[in-house]
């Protein structure tokens, strides 16, 4: 919603000019605590900034980024507003280091940072709100009700516990605010898009009760067949304070995802003679089952409350709580590898000239999220005049899904020359209540596997963490947490200590250099060793030096980092044939902790105003990522030391921004960008790659008093180009998982904000 309040950071350098149109509320100096302040300051109108406010996001405490050992990048909602972005695949692509993936198969959102594939370190107000397994998946993120995006690159371990080193992708939900703003949004565009937005918050009683209000409603085709999506998101929240000292907000989010399972295209070719994409595919080709993936439903419910209170001077106490409940039916179809060699399609001259071969599929399935947090807040200064801001908190997160798989009792074959699907089927069938009918030549039954990959687990963690200011030039971060975790359906329990410290110089006032090194790790997930025992965690560190340099009276910020980043004990199988050389029953595969995985790597952001009127937010990140311990997967697949991961670019650029003109009474905006990436592998085996691309974006807005329109043409010049599935695999694995881009899409906007 182009009317939805600005975070603190990013506004107070226009308060002034804009008094006539914001309230703003002093915050507190530094040496005290209350926390009877409003944490936003609404404009009623259209200014826009991208450099978001603070965050504790990257260590919990209330620093600033200059005072911050550690990387964060800020999507600001300023700037999803002028990308108009509608899915957050786009909003990340702002963030240097950061790589989307091929959408996972339950239709949730993937992607690496620093090279590491982050899709299970994806959070919402610091509560994690997805898991591994699509029977159970949270729907795609709704972006309506999002204040920001907060990246914090390296091992998190510290503050939230077990997770990828690459880093944490944190949802900011907007919060209530006590002044009134109210604003809606239509938007619509390419492929059927149509969505409206609206957005209400004030005060209910006077300084002690406020009220927000964000809701949502999506219908869209898409630019492939077959492919279309209906959504709802429902968000009111409430902000209690009854007095200066004590705060309490609690919210309920509902969103229900319809929509038709995409898994992607496949690659022509085949495993002797090399995978590719032809002319015998383009990018409306859906590899689904007509009338049968368009019955994927998922619903999330999410319950959260925060807690905040001032117990003495210098002693601050927060408490939280989050509850996300996942329901997903997920109908799908995944084409197979079914002929000589490999191949997905069927070898031209062939008895099966252009046939893919598709696998019908459901799974059905719940999912449920809890964590519990405790902090304390605690600056002192101790002996010698050092400052101490201490964070010493208790988190407790409870995991659990279940869920049953189905697998049709026939194939369906895609004809990819004409387009038509068919199966075999007897008069007699089209009469049972128990066969499905998915055209007037697809009809197929399903079978019942049973349990699916079922998981519940919890975890505990303790950590302190203490930020020591020496001098006005000179802070140090140091720091450990102590986690217990436990899977219940695995039978297996470990425990981890993470430390993290840093090292912050301040030579000039406006600008700092720090050194940082974290400690992570990731649970074996319940994979057996050969002795049918729970193999041990995988475990992570990493090493960064980085700069940070505030310009224009704090309106633009340059940052630059350089880092090394190893994930250690990653399992690989052990025994992926038997005694008759035949692959490996699942459920008598063992694993070994032999392998490991490393990125070193540079990154450079700048973000916020150039001048009054000319904003940008561009990033460059080189990304030198390998296996450096060989392994061996299922089947037998090789992963040998020095080859890549798939989807790894090892540069990838961004460059997003707007100029603003006093034009009739109002402004007219214009602006752009390029996001580009180089070449990437498809799959571990580093035997294809898919090319590297150059996407061109342009916009442009009038806004006046409180009105907006707006236009968004993004891939202008409609390259073409593929996406790379996550995880360590093989070319036949990737030939049928193989992610494409959006052509050129057109979406237009009239908001008003009252």
């Amino acid at each position: 919603m182009s009317n939805n309040p600005n975070s603190m950071a990013g506004i107070i350098a226009l308060a002034a000019a804009l008094s006539t149109n914001a309230a703003a509320q002093e915050a507190p100096a530094p040496e005290q605590t209350t926390i009877a302040v409003v944490d936003e300051i609404t404009v009623k109108g259209f200014r826009r900034d991208y450099l978001g406010s603070g965050s504790k996001t990257a260590v919990g405490l209330d620093l600033s980024t200059l005072e911050t050992p550690a990387a964060v990048s800020v999507i600001s909602q300023d700037l999803l507003r002028d990308q108009q972005v509608n899915n957050v695949d786009d909003a990340l692509r702002n963030v240097a280091g950061v790589t989307k993936f091929k959408t996972g198969n339950g239709g949730e959102e993937k992607f690496s940072i620093r090279g590491f594939d982050a899709s299970q370190s994806i959070y919402r107000d610091g509560a994690r709100i997805n898991n591994a397994l699509n029977a159970s998946n949270i729907p795609s993120t709704e972006t309506a009700n999002i204040e920001r995006i907060e990246v914090l690159k390296g091992p998190s371990a510290l503050l939230y516990g077990q997770g990828q080193p690459g880093g944490i992708i944190n949802y900011v939900t907007k919060r209530p605010q006590f002044e009134d703003a109210y604003g809606l949004e239509l938007i619509g565009g390419s492929f059927d898009f149509f969505k409206v937005e609206g957005d209400a918050t004030g005060a209910l009683i006077s300084d002690k009760l406020a009220y927000r209000l964000v809701a949502a409603y999506v219908n869209a085709g898409g630019f492939r067949d077959e492919v279309e999506r209906e959504r709802l998101l429902i968000n009111p929240s409430l902000l209690f304070q009854p007095t200066d000292s004590l705060r309490l907000t609690v919210g309920y989010e509902y969103i229900d995802d319809q929509y038709t399972q995409d898994r992607g295209q496949v690659l022509d070719g085949d495993a002797v003679n090399g995978y590719f994409y032809s002319d015998r595919q383009d990018l409306t080709q859906f590899y689904g089952i007509p009338n049968w993936n368009r019955n994927t439903e998922a619903e999330a419910r999410r319950f959260y409350a925060i807690g905040e209170a001032d117990v003495v001077e210098g002693w601050r106490i927060e408490a939280t709580y989050s509850r996300t409940d996942n329901d997903k039916t997920n109908v799908d179809s995944s084409p197979l590898i079914a002929f000589p060699n490999g191949a997905v399609i069927g070898p031209i001259g062939s008895g099966f000239d252009n046939l893919v071969v598709i696998q019908p599929r459901q799974t059905i399935g719940a999912g449920q999220t809890q964590q519990v947090t405790f902090k304390n807040f605690i600056d002192f200064e101790g002996p010698a005049g050092l400052q101490h801001q201490i964070l010493a908190s208790y988190t407790y997160e409870d995991f659990s899904t279940e869920s049953t798989s189905f697998r049709g009792d026939r194939n369906v074959f895609f004809n990819v020359a004409t387009g038509e699907y068919f199966t075999e089927f007897t008069a007699d069938e089209l009469d049972d209540a128990d066969i499905f009918q998915a055209t007037d030549t697809v009809v197929f039954g399903l079978n019942n596997r049973g349990a699916s990959l079922n998981q519940d687990f919890r975890e505990h963690g303790v950590n302190i963490l203490d930020y020591i200011t020496v001098n006005d030039w000179l802070a140090v971060l140091v720091g450990g947490r102590y986690s217990d975790f436990k899977d219940s359906r695995a039978g297996f329990e470990d425990t981890d200590f993470a430390f993290r410290g840093g090292v912050v110089l301040t030579p000039v006032e406006n600008g700092s250099v720090y050194f940082s090194y974290s400690q992570g790790y990731t649970p074996s997930g319940g994979l057996l060793g050969i002795d049918d025992g729970p193999i041990d965690p995988q475990t992570s560190r990493s090493f960064e030096l980085g700069g940070k340099l505030s310009l224009r009276d704090d309106q633009l910020l340059l940052t630059a980092a350089i880092f090394d980043v190893e994930l250690r004990d990653v399992p690989f199988v052990i025994n992926p044939f038997d005694d008759m050389g035949n692959p490996t029953l699942p459920e008598l595969i063992r694993f070994d902790n032999v392998g490991e995985t490393r990125t070193r790597g540079a990154e450079f952001e700048v973000v916020g105003q150039i001048t009054d009127r000319w904003r940008v937010q561009a990033g460059y990140a080189y990304l030198d990522n390998e296996i450096t311990s060989s392994g061996t997967g299922q089947f037998g697949v090789q992963f040998v030391e020095g080859t890549k991961l798939p989807g790894i670019a090892e540069h990838n650029f961004n460059l997003f921004t707007f100029y603003e003109f006093p034009v009739a009474d109002g402004d007219f905006g214009l602006g752009g960008g390029i996001f580009a990436q180089s070449d990437v592998f498809i799959s571990t085996e580093n035997n294809a790659e898919f090319d590297g691309w150059v996407q061109t974006d342009l916009a442009a807005y009038y806004k006046r008093d409180r009105w907006k329109l707006q236009v968004n043409a993004s891939n202008v010049f409609d390259v073409d180009y593929r996406l790379a599935q996550a995880g360590t695999n093989a070319d036949s694995f990737a030939a049928i998982r193989t992610g494409t881009n959006a052509p050129r899409t057109v979406i237009g906007s009239i908001a008003l904000a009252f």
